[in-house]
């Protein structure tokens, strides 16, 4: 099983128009971590640039490596998305 841990506090993420491209124009957010084949359900599809926050990571099975994100969106939207499709911000105090 898929490690998780719960990101305090949250940090700010984008679906940016050139991960939009990459992705053939569109974000799935899906109801929980797992594929389609695992039962998963897709609950919205983004298809424009917008901002988030990461309010837990699922990690690859060595729990290292970010693998797909929970996120919050639009006031009151969340769901799982495949961590590559999203683009963390950097702030001021990571730089330092």
């Amino acid at each position: 099983m898929f490690k998780s841990r719960t990101i305090d506090p949250p940090y700010p993420a984008k679906v940016t128009k050139s991960l939009l491209n990459k992705w053939n124009g569109e974000v799935r957010v899906w109801d929980s971590p797992k594929s389609a084949i695992e039962g998963a359900k897709v609950l919205d599809v983004i298809t424009r640039p917008l901002s988030a926050k990461v309010l837990e990571e699922q990690l690859d099975m060595y729990g290292s490596v970010p693998q797909r994100a929970r996120i919050s969106y639009q006031r009151s939207k969340e769901g799982w998305v495949i961590f590559e499709m999203i683009r963390k911000i950097s702030s001021k105090a990571d730089n330092q």
